[in-house]
C-alpha cells in the first residue's frame, strides 16, 4: 500500500469532475447573490444562503488544487 494519497482513494468522482462541479457551484451561487442583492428585504434569507454556499464552494475549489499529502 502506498503512503501517498492516490487517485484510487478518491471519494466519489475524479478530481477533474469535482473541480468542474465546484466551479459550476461558485458561478450559480454568485449569480444568485447578484439577483438577490437587488431584491431587497424579501430575498435576504436566500441572499445569505447563497453567500454561505459561495463560501463552501470556494473552499471546496481551493482544497481541490492543493498538492497531495502523505497519509499518516
Amino acid at each position: 500500500m502506498s503512503k501517498w494519497n492516490t487517485a484510487e482513494k478518491e471519494p466519489f468522482m475524479p478530481v477533474k469532475e469535482q473541480r468542474e462541479l465546484a466551479k459550476v457551484g461558485m458561478v450559480a451561487s454568485m449569480g444568485t447573490l447578484l439577483v438577490t442583492g437587488f431584491m431587497g428585504r424579501k430575498a435576504s434569507r436566500l441572499h445569505i444562503g447563497a453567500g454561505l454556499a459561495m463560501i463552501g464552494f470556494s473552499y471546496w475549489h481551493y482544497r481541490l488544487y492543493q498538492p497531495k499529502t502523505p497519509l499518516k
